[in-house]
């Protein structure tokens, strides 16, 4: 009988060992999302149909590429590589695909909404041939409950600000921001935004971390911003907190204030913009060489685990990370990176793990607490 159990453990300990390593080869090495620009406006004129039609799918994919340059790059070192502006034939030989919305024709004027896919490789092999230092990859999504403040009392379902986050434009940033009813329960008619049921103006102004967790769930994500907008004497005022709940313990932080014109669209997109600034300024590597490092990977559940793949795969700085040896409480890992060891420790903070350098067991990766 002892004989049986033996072999019964070993056996099932194999096997959780074989399902970790496949878990493990599994995750993604990264998201592409961020080689992907929308919402491209375009309104062309000439002889033709026809030829508006092309000239606008010039113009496009040629202001699609210079949002991605802005977009993976800060100001800085484009002054600094000479490079401010993708010329026009570089532009159109990065371009993967494309997709167009809303279209409208005329005898001789084309317009549009497009969306632009680049072929990654090009845009890298671009980036590093001019000598600019880019960020490819995505911080962690964040889910924006978005409040709005009238003399009527404050709302969250519903209105332009709702619709600014809901319309999707900005989940392809390096700091991607999803919004409320970017999610659908039922069909047609019967059509329920996510959390419906869960979240109020009330809860979320007063950081009901209860109905914030549960909301976070639903959509699948660590991170909720809670962004306020108030209006006023022509101007949207916005200020908001981040609750980052990829720990056991919420993180909570307050966001910069913006500011814009009777434009929520336009608000949103300079919050967004100066997180995404914020993360570039944070992550990018200028020059060096790749390090190495040996990295021991605690964990007591394989929610943990998963948890801490996700971190480590989804790292921008980190190019490649071998699994050396695995147990049902931890691993060890033999990690790629760029950057210094602090660049990679605030990032995967960020992503929810802890990496501490110990006496007696070098580097540690576990949960952040």
């Amino acid at each position: 009988m002892t004989h049986l159990t033996h072999r019964a453990r070993a056996a099932t300990a194999a096997l959780l060992t074989a399902i970790l390593c496949v878990a493990f080869l599994a995750m993604p090495a990264s998201a592409q999302d961020v080689f992907t620009v929308s919402g491209i406006e375009v309104d062309e004129r000439a002889g033709t149909t026809t030829e508006a039609q092309a000239a606008a799918f010039r113009s496009g994919q040629i202001a699609a590429a210079q949002a991605l340059l802005e977009r993976l790059t800060l100001g800085e070192d484009r002054i600094n590589s000479g490079v401010t502006s993708i010329p026009s034939d570089a532009a159109q030989e990065m371009v993967a695909g494309l997709q167009v919305a809303d279209e409208r024709r005329s005898a001789n004027r084309y317009i549009a909404t497009m969306a632009v896919n680049f072929d990654a490789r090009s845009v890298r092999s671009y980036l590093r041939d001019q000598g600019i230092p880019f960020v490819e990859s995505q911080a962690a999504r964040t889910l924006v409950v978005p409040v709005v403040e009238r003399e009527g009392g404050a709302g969250v379902w519903g209105g332009a600000w709702y619709e600014a986050w809901r319309s999707g434009a900005h989940a392809n940033a390096l700091t991607p921001f999803i919004g409320l009813g970017s999610r659908m329960t039922g069909e047609g008619d019967d059509a329920v935004p996510v959390g419906r049921n869960v979240i109020s103006a009330a809860s979320a102004q007063s950081g009901d971390e209860f109905a914030l967790r549960e909301l976070a769930a639903l959509y699948g994500v660590t991170r909720i911003a809670v962004i306020t907008a108030r209006e006023g004497e022509g101007i949207i005022r916005a200020s908001g907190t981040i609750y980052d709940f990829a720990g056991p313990d919420a993180v909570v932080s307050q966001m910069e204030s913006a500011a814009s014109q009777n434009s929520y669209n336009e608000l949103a997109r300079r919050i967004v913009q100066t997180a995404q600034e914020a993360w570039k300024r944070e992550v990018v590597v200028r020059g060096g060489e790749a390090s190495e490092i040996t990295v021991s990977v605690l964990y007591s559940s394989m929610a943990q685990w998963r948890s801490l793949q996700r971190a480590i795969t989804g790292a921008s700085l980190i190019s490649n990370a071998r699994l050396d040896a695995v147990t049902t409480t931890g691993a060890v890992m033999t990690i790629t990176h760029r950057g210094e060891r602090e660049q990679l420790a605030r990032e995967l903070s960020q992503r929810g793990a802890r990496l501490e350098e110990e006496r007696g067991l070098g580097w540690v990766a576990r949960p952040r607490n």
